[in-house]
């Protein structure tokens, strides 16, 4: 079987058969009408009266929140961004199993009669990464067409007034101001959810090869709220907390140093689980 039919099978079975994207819209709809709610307040609060955009209604989906462990004094609480957590600990189970499965049944006969180690795990690679796009893809297809019902205005553009009120929030660092954002920064707030949402897909692959699923699992959870109880570069996931970032606070999470740590992310997880999967044993392990 060539690289390409190993990527259109994993496409095919790991994504388009996958019933459990059915339930992204439902999530995402929940989340939409929460922030929703939300804007609206702000909006009241501060006499806002222009019109709510598209890329406000994302600012409010993933605002996240401050470091916990940054908390000024003890009787500070900081709220955990439950919506943020659920919204990502979903999209990393939907595929949590699918590699494993697929090693332990057909995956097995494949590698076995073609041989061909390096285009079984590329092809894992595409797939893994594919299916957190499309798992963002389908909750930005949902989130637009929320924000069509609820008469949005679908630009490429944010409100200043209310990204201020979305984004200054904070009690641990201080507040710069929300900026008329370049294109790159409008690009960064769409789309770098998905980013740390790939590469914890990829860390959770990986992981797969040394233990089971369910604890790479839990592994990726554990980095996911190392993100919310600290700020360290090393805590990537704040790279999703779109409006916690340098651009809009001092000494906060630095965007696009971020970014380039998912990205390295990415590329040492496809060399190191090219290199380790030469030699991976693929017989005991029949679970």
């Amino acid at each position: 079987m060539s690289a390409f039919k190993l990527i259109l099978s994993d496409i095919r079975e790991g994504i388009l058969r996958n019933k459990r994207y059915i339930l992204v819209p439902i999530l995402c709809l929940f989340e939409c009408m929460s922030a929703d709610i939300n804007l609206n307040m702000f909006k009241a609060y501060g006499g806002i009266k222009s019109p709510t955009t598209f890329l406000d209604l994302i600012a409010e989906l993933f605002h996240g929140c401050d470091p916990i462990t940054k908390a000024p004094d003890p009787s500070t609480v900081i709220a955990l961004p439950y919506f943020w957590i659920a919204l990502f600990v979903f999209a990393v189970f939907i595929n949590f199993d699918y590699m494993h499965n697929d090693l332990t049944q057909f995956g097995i006969q494949v590698l076995t009669r073609s041989r061909k180690r390096g285009a079984w795990w590329g092809a894992k690679c595409v797939w893994c990464i594919a299916s957190g796009v499309w798992f963002y893809v389908l909750f930005l297809l949902t989130a637009l067409l929320f924000s069509v019902l609820n008469g949005y205005d679908i630009t490429f553009t944010n409100t200043p007034d209310i990204l201020t009120i979305t984004a200054d929030r904070s009690v641990v660092y201080l507040f710069k101001g929300a900026p008329d954002l370049t294109v790159l920064q409008r690009v960064w707030l769409l789309l770098a959810p998905m980013l740390v949402l790939c590469t914890l897909n990829m860390l959770q692959m990986l992981l797969c090869l040394f233990c089971k699923p369910m604890y790479s699992y839990l592994i990726s959870i554990g980095v996911l709220m190392f993100g919310v109880l600290d700020d360290t570069p090393a805590a990537f996931s704040r790279c999703a907390m779109t409006t916690r970032s340098d651009w809009f606070y001092e000494e906060a999470y630095p965007a696009m140093t971020g970014m380039w740590i998912c990205l390295g992310l990415i590329a040492a997880v496809i060399i190191a689980g090219a290199l380790y999967f030469k030699r991976y044993d693929i017989l005991p392990d029949k679970e």
